[in-house]
């Protein structure tokens, strides 16, 4: 999941929406890049392209949607975003991305005052 915060953020940096970006981050190489962007783009979170030639996976990440920007706004504070991971289980292949959002949600709503009482 840190890995789908880091492309989100970098590619909201991004302020031509014309343009495509290819992140790189340290610890990961293009081929996983490229996976979590192609998989941002499955879930609708920003525009990516597929720019694969024979033998080589490669996706850039274009501009955020609508919902990307929020799911942006959202996880923008790092202390949001451990909290939230602590909520919906901190592993990068265990936190299902719905409880993950759910988490989010929760924890802004906390930090709002607008929890629900119980």
């Amino acid at each position: 999941m840190q890995l789908i915060r880091m492309v989100m953020l970098a590619a909201e940096k991004n302020k031509d929406p014309y343009e495509l970006v290819d992140p790189k981050f340290e610890g990961h190489n293009e081929t996983e890049i490229s996976y979590h962007i192609a998989l941002l783009d499955d879930a609708g979170l920003l525009h990516g392209q597929d720019r694969s030639a024979i033998g080589v996976f490669r996706w850039s990440a274009g501009a955020l949607s609508w919902t990307g920007h929020e799911f942006v706004e959202a996880v923008r504070d790092e202390a949001v975003w451990k909290e939230a991971l602590d909520i919906a289980g901190n592993s990068d292949n265990g936190a299902v991305f719905e409880v993950l959002q759910k988490a989010l949600i929760q924890v802004l709503e906390k930090r709002a005052g607008l929890e629900k009482s119980a």
